[in-house]
C-alpha cells in the first residue's frame, strides 16, 4: 500500500478511531518526557516544540500534553482530512477538548510543516509503518534542534499471551485481505541506528493489559483498516456475530482483557 492509500484508508473510520482506539501506558510517556528533558537541558532550553506525526483524531497528542504539562507547543501533523477534521472539531474554538490547546496542520511525515531546528520532539504514534521512512527520518533531524529526540511508539496486541488474542489475529488472517499479525515487524532499531545526525539509542518495550466491555472490542475492530475489507465483504452484521461469538468462546462475553505490548524507540538530533 502506498504512503497516499495509507492516507485515505483512515478517513472514514474517524469516529470509530476516536472512540474505540487505546492510548498509551504511562510508563511509555515517562520514557518519552525523561529522555526530551535529559537531552535539551544542556543547551539551556525548555521543550518548546513537539509534534506528532500522523496524529489522526488526536490520541497522542494529548497523550504528550498529559505528560509534558500546558508550557510545550503542541502540533498534530495529520494527512487525512477525514481524521484531521475530527481532531479539530475535538480540540478547536468550542470543542470539548479546547482548553488542553493542541493545534493540527495539514501535512505529511515525508514533508513536515515545520521550520528546521524548532523541535523538541518528533514523535509517531501507531504510524511510522506506514511512512516512507528514510524520508521521513530525514525530515526529522532537520525539524529537530540539536539534542531533540526522535520517537516512534505502537501499540502492538500480544497474542502470545491471550488464546482470546491469538484466535482474533487468526480470524482476521484467515478473512482479511493478505493480513498478518507480523504486518509491523519491523527493524527499527537497525533502521534508525543507520540514519546520519542520530544517536543515543534507547529502545524499550512496555507490557500492559486494556479492560474494556464487548462493545468497545467490538468498535476497536471496526476502527481498522484490515477489518475494514472484511466488513465489506461479510457484512457488519455478520461480522459483529463473529466477534461476538468469539468473545463468548473465550468467556468475555461482559469483560474483555486485551494484553498490549508497546515498542518504543528513542533517538536524539545530535549537532
Amino acid at each position: 500500500m502506498s504512503v497516499i492509500d495509507g492516507t485515505r484508508a483512515f478517513d472514514d473510520l474517524a469516529e470509530f478511531y476516536r472512540r474505540y482506539r487505546p492510548g498509551y501506558p504511562r510508563a511509555a510517556l515517562e520514557h518519552v518526557t525523561a529522555y526530551v528533558h535529559e537531552g535539551i537541558a544542556p543547551h539551556g532550553r525548555g521543550p518548546a516544540l513537539l509534534i506528532d506525526v500522523g496524529a489522526g483524531t488526536g490520541i497522542s497528542a494529548r497523550a504528550l500534553r498529559a505528560a509534558f504539562g500546558s508550557e510545550p507547543e503542541i502540533v498534530g501533523v495529520e494527512p487525512g482530512e477525514g481524521m484531521r477534521a475530527a481532531a479539530e472539531s475535538e480540540h478547536g474554538p468550542g470543542g470539548p477538548r479546547e482548553a488542553m490547546d493542541i493545534r493540527f496542520r495539514a501535512g505529511t511525515a515525508e514533508e513536515l510543516p515545520a521550520a528546521t531546528g524548532t523541535a523538541a520532539l518528533v514523535m509517531a504514534a501507531q504510524a511510522a509503518h506506514w511512512f516512507d521512512r528514510p524520508v521521513f527520518y530525514a525530515e526529522a533531524v532537520r525539524t529537530l534542534h540539536p539534542g531533540g529526540a526522535l520517537a516512534l511508539m505502537a501499540n502492538d496486541r500480544d497474542w502470545e499471551r491471550s488464546a482470546l488474542v491469538d484466535d482474533y489475529e487468526s480470524f482476521i488472517e484467515r478473512h482479511g485481505d493478505g493480513y498478518s499479525r507480523r504486518y509491523r515487524d519491523i527493524d527499527f532499531t537497525a533502521e534508525l541506528d543507520r540514519v546520519d545526525g542520530l544517536g543515543d539509542a534507547v529502545d524499550t518495550t512496555t507490557p500492559w493489559v486494556r479492560e474494556l466491555d464487548a462493545e468497545a472490542f467490538i468498535g476497536m475492530a471496526l476502527s481498522t483498516t484490515m477489518v475494514r475489507p472484511i466488513v465489506r465483504r461479510m457484512g457488519r452484521e455478520r461480522i459483529t456475530a463473529e466477534l461476538r461469538a468469539l468473545l463468548e468462546a473465550h468467556g468475555a462475553a461482559e469483560r474483555v482483557e486485551l494484553p498490549y505490548v508497546t515498542r518504543l524507540h528513542l533517538r536524539r538530533r545530535h549537532p
